[in-house]
């Protein structure tokens, strides 16, 4: 009975031992700090999802555009509008803000 035991507590060590070896603890860099959104968002360009402060969030409030027409007799009108804006914009990383912005498509 006492060997059963033992080999228990040896094979629980030994898969402890595994277990912090093979899945280490992330960095405390990497932890949400106080303060961080940790609720999970969809990058805008690949649809992953990953906690907010993980990512990039790109924010587009008050978005104004210029409108310039050209009329047939060459006279200039322009018209400044605000455009309805989602607001923000979240990606997984700079690389895909910048393929966003670039007009590429997502190659799964």
């Amino acid at each position: 009975m006492l060997a059963v035991i033992i080999i228990i507590i040896i094979i629980w060590v030994s898969m402890w031992g595994f277990y912090k070896f093979m899945y280490p603890r992330a960095p405390k860099s990497m932890m949400p700090k106080k303060g961080d959104v940790i609720t999970p968002r969809q990058c805008d360009f690949c649809g992953n999802s990953l906690a907010e402060y993980r990512g990039v969030l790109e924010s587009n409030i008050n978005a104004k555009t210029i409108d310039i027409s050209v009329d047939a007799d060459a006279n200039m009108g322009s018209e400044i509008t605000d455009e309805p804006t989602s607001g923000e914009l979240f990606f997984c990383n700079y690389e895909h803000q910048a393929d966003f912005h670039a007009g590429k498509v997502h190659q799964p």
